[in-house]
């Protein structure tokens, strides 16, 4: 069955991918947030061996946009796939505007649950020159109630930066195909990536110019600049990253042919590399600037390129492929697809359980006041952390999944869109 998928409800790569990412971040802040309590300086004093076990693992660290990208590629095909059954009709604005008013809700809870996860949920944080700690997180590895600080709300986690993300997609995707666009794909996808790579090249221009005026402004309290700025530099350069993800999702929902995703994905992907590899080339590479917030520009144009091609090629694995395959990575992919179905909760939960599960690590090994910074403490405390959820999320799947983040936005949105029909 070369050639086209099968229309899927769901994208299997995109559950896969999720679930994946999910459980990265679930080790990476067990390792950064609980071993090393999220301090460079710990982390630049480590034994270098830490850094070798875990080598693997870390150089994907700075991956964080492929949640923005997933959820690009899931809402465009989502949306797209509720548009197709009008191909033909001359008026499609009753059902356009209804899923513009569940994208737009929907984008909304995303950026409550991250002011929700900034104030009591985050691990302990570095920001704008300090060290900030969110309520239940903060009082749980210290004991009492930390110093609680506005400012710590004008951090930007993944969770804002996929809400703001999808609200300007959405957006643009609601003006192109009211005007006619929707199944004149060349024209959409000319758009979406012109957008994507336009924010992706602009953004360091950007933030070198707004950075210095949106600390300072949190730094005096004018509230009003510093709450404009926030909303304007933290999607950048992240939100390009939807733009290319819904190019990917758009094809998927049109079924058009494989090849031209991979020239698309491919070309795109391989472009970019070899822009950032000639950057890297003329200014050089330290490990330090993967550390930096936002990433230096090679190293943004070196994740998308890298994402470009990552997506396009587990797209031909798994999404244009027979049934015979696709069977095979569904029975494969069990752990991750499971996980990723509650993957908004755990990434808002994962840190209060991690910090909870550290403590009763280090009583256990006789180590109350820190975590030894040894592998042989360290690798089974990660495993302990993935294996908590694994086995919460295999009992949870028992009653579908109730209750969780994921649940109370389809209620949410469900009920915006039956109210506007």
């Amino acid at each position: 069955m070369e050639g086209k998928p099968a229309v899927k409800k769901r994208l299997l790569y995109v559950d896969c991918f999720r679930g994946f990412f999910i459980v990265y971040i679930l080790w990476l802040h067990a390792f950064n947030a609980v071993v090393y309590n999220n301090n460079p300086q710990s982390i630049d004093n480590a034994n270098p061996w830490i850094f070798v076990v875990f080598a693997p693992l870390v150089i994907m660290a700075t991956w964080a946009p492929i949640f923005v990208m997933l959820s690009g590629t899931a809402h465009a095909y989502s949306m797209h796939q509720s548009l197709i059954a009008y191909k033909g009709a001359k008026k499609i604005t009753p059902e356009l505007n209804r899923l513009l008013i569940g994208g737009l809700v929907n984008s909304f809870l995303l950026i409550f649950y991250s002011f929700i996860n900034m104030i009591f949920f985050h691990h302990r944080m570095p920001f704008n020159g300090k060290f900030y700690e969110t309520l239940i997180t903060g009082y749980i590895w210290k004991g009492s109630f930390p110093d609680f600080s506005i400012d710590i709300l004008f951090y930007t986690d993944a969770l804002g930066n996929i809400g703001i993300s999808l609200f300007f997609l959405h957006i643009t995707l609601y003006a192109l195909w009211r005007s006619g666009e929707l199944f004149d794909r060349r024209y959409t996808f000319r758009i979406l990536s012109a957008i994507g790579l336009t924010l992706l090249f602009i953004s360091p221009a950007i933030h070198q110019s707004l950075d210095p005026i949106f600390y300072q402004s949190i730094q005096e309290k004018r509230w009003f600049i510093a709450w404009l700025l926030k909303f304007l530099l933290a999607p950048l350069p992240n939100m390009a990253y939807g733009y290319i993800g819904a190019v990917f999702g758009i094809a998927l929902s049109e079924r058009i042919e494989l090849e031209k995703i991979k020239w698309y994905g491919y070309s795109l992907g391989i472009s970019l590399i070899l822009i950032a590899c000639g950057i890297i080339n003329a200014t050089g590479l330290s490990p330090a600037e993967f550390a930096k917030s936002p990433l230096p520009f090679k190293i943004q144009l070196l994740d998308a390129g890298l994402m470009s091609i990552v997506t396009t090629v587990f797209i031909s694995l798994m999404e244009y492929t027979n049934d015979e395959n696709r069977k095979w990575w569904i029975e494969h992919t069990t752990f991750f697809r499971r996980i990723s179905m509650v993957a908004l909760t755990i990434f808002l939960l994962e840190g209060p359980v991690a910090v909870t599960l550290g403590r009763l690590y280090l009583f256990i090994i006789g180590s109350p006041q820190e975590f030894p910074k040894n592998p042989l403490y360290i690798i089974p405390f990660i495993l302990i952390v993935i294996l908590f959820w694994h086995l919460v999320v295999k009992i949870w799947e028992k009653v579908g999944f109730k209750y969780g983040a994921e649940w109370v936005s389809i209620q949410i949105v469900g009920w915006f869109r039956k109210k506007k029909s």
